[in-house]
């Protein structure tokens, strides 16, 4: 596969307070596929993320675009999964685009659906949490610590190989993860002491000038912030440009892109600050 067609995009994140257990852990970030036909690029998914040894894969939403594209969404999910491998499992939320069928039909997926809960990961200092996403869906930090704290009062209760354990015990501090379809959520996020979150939906722009300058990213952000690693207080947020295309199957200065993030215990990129900073645009 010749490098420029290539979809991984290696990073590297570095985190001051990782736990060593986490030293090196290698995560995959899918997001926005809007699905409505079979490609290529979804065998080439597959096929790079075979040859990858991974620990954990993220989904964050938008598998489809529009009422009636639920089954060929359904089809395509179903393929790309199915021989997903990563040590530690395959976490996945919603995105604003993805129907209430679509919702029903892939519950059975061989991921586990983060909707406004968490787990945690046993043996591990490691607690994910996935935020819905609606249209009537807040992102303000009241909601984002009440589905926390719900979550978190339920854990013990999820599936496969997590459960819960109280945060006041001898352990160390986990290492929190948010996955939000919607990068609107960061400034919750850091409120909340998130330490890393992953995100889509603006699709970098999508169509764009040289440059990386966006036109439109269908957010709140500032166009400067529509992809790359931001930054707000200590909470790092990994933006993707994502998969998929809506409206029209082009991208123009700003191509398809599945991070592969390598988490390493360092100095973190850019400073702390009140506002959002985009410390590594792509």
């Amino acid at each position: 596969m010749p490098l420029a067609s290539r979809l991984v995009h290696d990073v590297d994140l570095s985190l001051p307070e990782l736990p060593p257990e986490l030293n090196g852990l290698r995560i995959a970030h899918l997001t926005d596929l809007h699905i409505k036909r079979q490609r290529p690029r979804h065998q080439q998914i597959i096929d790079e993320l075979d040859s990858l040894s991974l620990d954990l894969i993220f989904f964050t939403g938008d598998y489809m675009s529009h009422p009636g594209e639920e089954r060929e969404s359904e089809r395509a999910m179903r393929k790309i999964t199915a021989g997903l491998k990563a040590r530690l499992g395959v976490y996945a939320v919603f995105g604003n685009h993805d129907s209430h069928d679509l919702r029903r039909t892939l519950a059975d997926l061989p991921v586990t659906w983060l909707t406004n809960r968490s787990e945690r990961l046993k043996g591990l200092p490691l607690e994910l949490l996935g935020v819905d996403t609606n249209a009537a869906q807040k992102s303000d930090s009241v909601a984002l610590a009440a589905g926390w704290q719900e979550s978190m009062a339920s854990a013990g209760h999820g599936h496969g190989h997590t459960h819960g354990r109280p945060h006041g015990d001898a352990h160390p501090r986990p290492l929190r993860v948010l996955l939000s379809h919607l990068p609107s959520f960061m400034a919750s996020a850091g409120d909340l002491k998130i330490d890393l979150m992953f995100s889509g939906h603006t699709h970098g722009g999508q169509c764009r000038l040289p440059g990386r300058r966006a036109l439109v990213n269908s957010s709140d952000l500032p166009l400067k912030l529509s992809s790359g690693v931001l930054r707000h207080r200590q909470t790092l947020c990994v933006l993707s440009r994502g998969l998929g295309e809506i409206t029209l199957p082009l991208r123009v200065f700003c191509p398809p892109h599945l991070p592969v993030e390598t988490l390493k215990r360092g100095p973190q990129m850019g400073r702390e600050t009140h506002h959002i900073e985009n410390v590594r645009p792509w």
